[in-house]
């Protein structure tokens, strides 16, 4: 930002400085000549100086540099949003201080809802071990961390095992797939909301491991959602052994009805129709 010719501008996210004096070592000679006079007249310069400084402070719609920030008090801060300040809070216990490395807004206690800079889209923190604070969308809000993991702060970073989760969670991640916490079915963000993918009727449900989601898919409805990347790979029996089903265009549909005495089976990694082994 630039006013009256100094310039103040921010190095880093929280730190600035402000320049625009330079002294010279070839005044000696004049100084000693002109005495009080020349003393007065540079006093009167830092005055004007200092006066245009305190004129040039900062608020809310002021210009700024993106990263730029500024502690209004030691509960909320000035963050820059495509050029201009906000105001935004800083509720944690830290409050808003100026650090070495610059302006720390501490935001770990913040609420859902509060105000954030829409350029630090994805800043977040663990605000328990169960759910992470994170902004979007120039607001802060809950994301829940069903997983085992929970939410953890590491270097740094929040990081949340989204690998369970309920329907209607928040989420940011427009790609996410978590199981449903009941095991009965895969969930996707859409919208930033979780919603049904596909369900997973089959014995082992959904389970989550190491990351990676895996969905019983062995048993199915006509019609049910499944995978399309799975398209004629994946095949389902029906609840009654009636039929066997395929994934075909993100559903299943029917491949064989079972013939008289044969039923639909799941005999390890196959799925068929056949006479049931007499036992």
């Amino acid at each position: 930002m630039f006013c009256g010719g100094l310039a103040v501008w921010r190095a880093s996210r929280g730190t600035f400085r402000a320049d625009g004096f330079e002294s010279a070592a070839n005044g000696a000679r004049v100084r000693a000549t002109l005495g009080d006079a020349l003393r007065h007249f540079i006093g009167a310069i830092l005055l004007g100086a200092s006066l245009l400084l305190l004129s040039c402070k900062p608020g809310v719609g002021s210009s700024c540099d993106k990263g730029e920030a500024r502690c209004i008090d030691a509960a909320s801060e000035l963050a820059c949003q495509a050029g201009q300040f906000i105001e935004t809070p800083c509720r944690g216990p830290r409050g808003c201080s100026l650090t070495p490395q610059g302006t720390s807004c501490d935001f770990s206690a913040d609420k859902s809802g509060d105000r954030c800079s829409s350029d630090d889209e994805g800043a977040a923190t663990c605000s328990s071990k169960e759910q992470m604070l994170a902004c979007h969308g120039g607001l802060f809000g809950i994301v829940p961390c069903r997983g085992k993991r929970g939410c953890e702060n590491v270097d740094g970073r929040a990081v949340c095992d989204t690998s369970l989760a309920q329907l209607n969670d928040a989420c940011r991640d427009e790609t996410l797939k978590a199981c449903a916490s009941d095991g009965s079915a895969v969930l996707i963000c859409k919208d930033h909301a979780m919603v049904p993918f596909y369900p997973c009727r089959g014995a082992n449900g959904c389970t989550a491991l190491g990351g990676k989601l895996s969905c019983d898919t062995s048993l199915a409805k006509l019609g049910d959602a499944c995978d399309k990347k799975l398209e004629g790979q994946a095949f389902a029996c029906t609840p009654d052994g009636a039929s066997l089903l395929v994934c075909k265009g993100g559903v299943f549909m029917l491949d064989e009805a079972c013939k008289a005495g044969q039923k639909c089976l799941v005999e390890g990694t196959s799925t068929h129709c056949a006479k049931p082994d007499k036992k």
